[in-house]
């Protein structure tokens, strides 16, 4: 043991300890008596949540984005841990799986199986489980969602810009919603946006960065944290002359080239969860719009350039910051050649 005040301590009350066993004849003279005795320590059983923590840490290991698993992993282990029961076989699986089901859409509760089904065979290769419950799951049905973004019209385009404009309150934002709306960023992108990315004399700006919200999914603005785009790509995009003009007039003398574009009144990092709450839903309800998110932006321009710039799929997927025409294809493919019908 090493040399420190509390093991002499120890040392002398084991001394005493002994010198009483030789004075009343008890002595051990194989000195097991005296030695540390470990204690017996009972195996502790693992339930379910346990176990799914377990693969929570073992995900974040593996690269999981904590994004992620804030919005994924941690609310099925709130379910876990609401279903009060340890799930190791295939009926306790499914009783569990039919409670997921009889509160979420079919397209999220088969996610949700996807995630089981992981966790099962992660379970089954830690030799925790015999056999992985959940694969005998089949997935609902259900038909293949298209998402209900409707792009703006270009008449509430208008409307929403000019209410902006003229809002004491939150015209602050008019240049950063113009700007989404006019380039198709990201939220992430446009509050990511410094000065160093935009060119004015060769009127372009290089979208490289976002600044995404942090590992747990905090969006306040100290918590965002600046990394590469959604699909890791760098496009160059042309700034037409109004949007020159916009930019030229928002920069100072004194702005430096790492500074951002857009910030808050307060000069602080945008908000995105604030901005779309107390200034994207507000304009969208005193213009008369009916209520799209702030993302609906990128999906205004896309659409408006094939409907009615006559964009390509590769032209579209250039300016989404797409390597393939699938995604663009699948999303704005109907637009495309639209077949007229006869009349009768």
């Amino acid at each position: 043991m090493p040399d420190t005040p509390l093991n002499r301590h120890l040392a002398e009350g084991k001394a005493a300890e002994i010198q009483a066993d030789i004075v009343y004849g008890r002595f051990d003279p194989t000195l097991d008596k005296y030695r540390e005795q470990p204690e017996a320590i009972a195996p502790v059983e693992l339930g379910t949540p346990q176990l799914f923590e377990q693969f929570i840490d073992y995900r974040r290991k593996d690269g999981t984005s904590g994004q992620r698993i804030a919005a994924v992993y941690k609310p099925m282990l709130s379910n876990l841990k609401r279903f009060g029961r340890c799930i190791e076989d295939e009926e306790a699986a499914r009783e569990f799986v039919e409670m997921l089901r009889s509160r979420q859409s079919p397209r999220v509760a088969n996610q949700n199986l996807t995630l089981l089904c992981a966790f099962g065979r992660w379970c089954v290769e830690q030799e925790l489980f015999p056999i992985n419950p959940y694969t005998t799951i089949k997935p609902l049905k259900c038909s293949r969602s298209v998402q209900n973004r409707q792009p703006f019209t270009r008449d509430e385009i208008e409307r929403f810009l000019t209410t902006l404009k003229f809002d004491l309150h939150n015209r602050h934002y008019y240049d950063f919603c113009y700007v989404m709306l006019s380039l198709g960023l990201r939220p992430s992108e446009a509050i990511g946006l410094r000065w160093r990315h935009i060119d004015l004399d060769r009127k372009q700006v290089t979208i490289s960065e976002t600044m995404a919200r942090s590992e747990d999914g905090k969006t306040a603005g100290h918590a965002r944290q600046r990394k590469s785009t959604k699909t890791v790509n760098i496009r160059t995009l042309p700034l037409t002359p109004r949007l020159v003009a916009l930019l030229r007039g928002r920069r100072s003398p004194e702005i430096k080239s790492d500074d951002l574009v857009f910030t808050t009144a307060r000069g602080c990092v945008i908000d995105d969860h604030n901005f779309r709450e107390r200034v994207w839903l507000e304009t969208c309800k005193q213009a008369g719009i009916r209520y799209r998110p702030p993302y609906t932006a990128r999906h205004t321009l896309l659409s408006h350039g094939i409907e009615y710039e006559g964009w390509s799929l590769p032209q579209a997927a250039q300016i989404a910051g797409h390597t393939s025409t699938r995604m663009v294809a699948e999303t704005y493919g109907h637009m495309l050649d639209q077949p007229r019908l006869p009349e009768f």
